[in-house]
């Protein structure tokens, strides 16, 4: 379905019955980054994905490059299809999202699952955002190329899935400039880290991470739980970045927990 959430046309998808769990994917995904997930979780919710402005099938419109504009459309979906509170999980980029939408809307947010994710970048990853916002403003010849050699190394640890992986990308990100938008948001995260602000999140929280994960290691799991009080972190073993894919019936079970926290 296409709903228009203030300068977007949002495409989003529904299945199963329940309390409301809305999926937020990552960086260059869509929806279908939770592929995996969804059958456990559809018969315990209704299960809202999405994809993010400028991903997938969702337009572009007036984007600004920032986590609070990419907060907002989330909850500007949500005012648009009648949802009032809902449990977020949200996996690496879009766990950022979850975070600056529970700071900034907390009486929306239910609960919050955050998966493979991170509240700052240091100063490498903030150039390595800035170096591909680069190459999609400058249209570099060398962005496509770029772009399949990133999503091999995302599925390291599941070679298996690499080709889903970039078929799934290839598609999101045909029109780069959402990809482009959204590294700029994530290098942000260098001067203005969302961890003076994680204190203010009072939703039940679970984080997730793998230990296998390169991109955001369990360190980066440890810091958003250190800032969010009473929140639970889980390490899942032999689980690289893409848990929702890797690990799914595991993670479908923590983010039911978190859903169910009272």
């Amino acid at each position: 379905m296409l709903t228009t959430c203030g300068d977007i046309d949002v495409a989003w998808f529904e299945v199963g019955r329940g309390q409301p769990l809305i999926l937020v994917h990552g960086l260059a995904d869509d929806h279908r980054a939770w592929r995996r997930t969804i059958p456990t979780l559809m018969m315990r919710r209704r299960v809202l994905l999405y994809d993010f402005r400028g991903h997938g099938e969702t337009s572009l419109g007036a984007a600004d490059g920032t986590l609070r504009q990419l907060g907002d459309d989330l909850i500007a979906l949500m005012d648009a299809i009648g949802i009032e509170r809902a449990t977020l999980a949200g996996f690496s980029l879009g766990g950022t999202i979850a975070m600056r939408a529970a700071i900034d809307h907390p009486s929306r947010v239910a609960a919050l699952a955050l998966v493979a994710t991170s509240s700052r970048v240091g100063r490498a990853a903030s150039d390595w955002y800035q170096a591909r916002t680069h190459m999609v403003v400058s249209g570099a010849e060398e962005l496509r190329e770029t772009l399949d050699g990133d999503t091999a190394d995302v599925y390291r640890n599941q070679p298996r899935q690499l080709g889903d992986g970039l078929a799934i990308r290839r598609q999101s990100t045909r029109d780069p400039r959402g990809y482009g938008n959204a590294c700029r948001a994530m290098a942000g995260l260098h001067a203005a880290p969302l961890d003076p602000e994680l204190g203010s999140i009072s939703a039940p929280t679970v984080i997730v991470a793998g230990d296998k994960d390169q991109h955001c290691p369990p360190r980066a799991s440890e810091l958003i739980a250190a800032g969010i009080p009473h929140s639970r972190m889980t390490v899942i073993a032999d689980a690289g970045h893409p848990i929702p894919v890797e690990k799914p019936e595991e993670l479908a079970t923590l983010i039911l927990g978190a859903a169910d926290t009272p």
